[in-house]
């Protein structure tokens, strides 16, 4: 992860590196593709914005983890929600499993 997604040479990621340091790294990885996140918003706010006839900011498309403001959503499932999504998997499952005897 630290060599292709952060671009660190690996030559010191795998001889040099302390322990401690990777924790550190790893929990800011994100930050190495910021500009290209950056990019993909605004592209999608300028897509938006020439269809909405309403005022809209960049962080109305999303907003980031290092922006000031930036709220955290709550993605907690209910249970009856992970219950359905269950049966669905199962209904799947077997509709796949029967398509497969077939062929």
């Amino acid at each position: 992860m630290l060599v292709f997604q952060g671009h660190m040479p690996p030559g010191y990621v795998m001889d040099e590196m302390e322990m401690y340091e990777v924790d550190c790294l790893v929990s800011h990885l994100y930050l190495a593709s910021k500009e290209s996140w950056e990019q993909a918003r605004l592209v999608g706010y300028i897509g938006a914005q020439t269809h909405s006839t309403k005022k809209i900011s960049v962080s109305d498309i999303v907003s980031f983890p290092w922006e000031e403001g930036h709220e955290a959503h709550d993605t907690s499932m209910s249970n009856a929600d992970k219950q359905r999504l269950e049966q669905k998997a199962k209904q799947l499952e077997k509709m796949m499993n029967s398509n497969e005897h077939k062929s």
